[in-house]
């Protein structure tokens, strides 16, 4: 549970990860909340960026983000070793 290089494997600083996780809480919190209102009243319609397709696109997207992150950082590791 207690990942004491997670930082390190994932090339962020502290205050970079927690920008980019707060990112993402705030955007699954605006979802989810939406959503609350959307399912006690449903003739009114969510607004099209946090619709569940785009939220799932934008979680995508972000994921990617860190993909290529640690793909950058293993090709400098092992370059750095040549």
């Amino acid at each position: 549970m207690l990942d004491i290089g997670h930082l390190k494997d994932i090339g962020q600083s502290y205050g970079e990860h927690m920008l980019f996780a707060l990112l993402i809480c705030g955007r699954l919190a605006m979802t989810t909340f939406l959503l609350s209102i959307h399912a006690f009243l449903p003739f009114l319609k969510m607004p099209r960026i946090f619709d569940i397709a785009r939220t799932s696109d934008y979680l995508f997207d972000k994921d990617y983000e860190v993909r290529v992150r640690m793909m950058k950082i293993l090709d400098k590791d092992v370059s750095d070793t040549e």
